[in-house]
């Protein structure tokens, strides 16, 4: 339900000085619904103090800045933890969903909002707890507009409406997206694998976009892996899925690539490169970084909590998985 604005409360008291109409009729002309009108008359008025649009507005800016009390204030064990995981690099999102599934028990029968914890910090609480979120803003940022692509001709080219339909649903293991990250003011790039069923992700240092570089990064997932986890690859439009012949001829995987300017279709590792992010800013200079220091920032994520795994971690999935598959 919409609040009363300045103009609201002037045309309020305009219309309670010049007309003796009932507060509904009143509030039918204002489109607003009676119980709102009656409740500011009722807040902003007194025997001695008639109803003033000025002063109505100065208490409702006031309560509107007035502090509420979060649950992180009442409950010291909930503030230390949430604490304790955001410098663990966990998201809001996986401490409540965490304390919901599995929680400690010291926090038992206590319950917070992914929504609650950002909103504490940024409204300015928790030590600048900001700087541990995964893009550390301080304040919500709004979306932008998505940017044109570059059309690229790839040959024997199957569209993604062509895939399997398991691999929408994610019920099955083995269907993997394809994207690569640039860096600002160099060639060099990474190259990013996303497994949409268990979520996990393989990270390649690439010294190029091209396909050949990309097909070498694709292998390096390929072999880090039982052949069991690799029945079909997504790609978008860019020339570095020129490669995706190969990787049919050598190893039996259905490739498929996404409809132009629709990079979205491949979500799951998108999302994955914004995760990436948190460790690897656009302005990261790539030749300061070892191939381990890579593999530690991959390991990081995957044996992070997912709310889509029901808050189990990637590495986690995959290893029950294999399990199951050769008992």
């Amino acid at each position: 339900m919409p609040r009363l604005t300045y103009y609201d409360r002037v045309n309020l008291a305009l219309w309670r000085t010049r007309t003796k109409l009932p507060l509904r009729q009143l509030a039918v002309i204002m489109h607003h619904d009676h119980s709102v009108l009656s409740r500011e008359l009722q807040r902003n008025k007194g025997d001695h103090m008639p109803y003033h649009p000025d002063r109505a507005q100065a208490i409702a800016d006031r309560r509107a800045r007035k502090k509420r009390v979060c649950k992180l204030d009442i409950y010291p064990a909930l503030y230390r933890y949430v604490e304790d995981r955001l410098k663990e690099e966990w998201s809001p999102e996986q401490i409540a969903g965490c304390i919901r599934e599995t929680a400690p028990p010291e926090l038992a029968g206590v319950r917070i909002s992914h929504e609650s914890i950002y909103a504490y910090i940024y409204e300015g609480n928790g030590k600048h707890w900001f700087r541990y979120l995964r893009k550390k803003h301080y304040a919500r940022r709004k979306k932008q507009g998505r940017r044109t692509q570059t059309k690229t001709l790839i040959k024997e080219r199957i569209s993604i409406h062509c895939r399997p339909p398991e691999v929408a649903t994610r019920t099955s293991f083995g269907h993997w997206e394809s994207d690569s990250m640039i860096f600002s003011k160099q060639k060099a790039g990474i190259s990013v694998q996303y497994e949409r069923t268990s979520q996990l992700c393989r990270i390649t240092r690439i010294e190029n976009r091209s396909s050949e570089e990309t097909k070498n990064a694709l292998l390096c997932t390929i072999e880090s892996l039982p052949s069991l986890l690799f029945k079909t690859m997504t790609f978008d439009n860019g020339g570095e899925g020129a490669c995706h012949r190969d990787i049919w001829k050598d190893y039996g995987i259905a490739t498929y690539f996404c409809d132009p300017y629709s990079s979205w279709q491949k979500g799951g590792v998108e999302n994955m490169n914004g995760l990436i992010r948190q460790y690897l800013p656009r302005t990261t200079d790539l030749s300061t970084l070892t191939d381990r220091d890579l593999y530690e920032i991959q390991e990081k994520i995957n044996n992070r909590p997912r709310k889509g795994l029901r808050y189990r971690s990637p590495n986690t999935v995959i290893k029950e998985y294999l399990e199951t598959v050769h008992c």
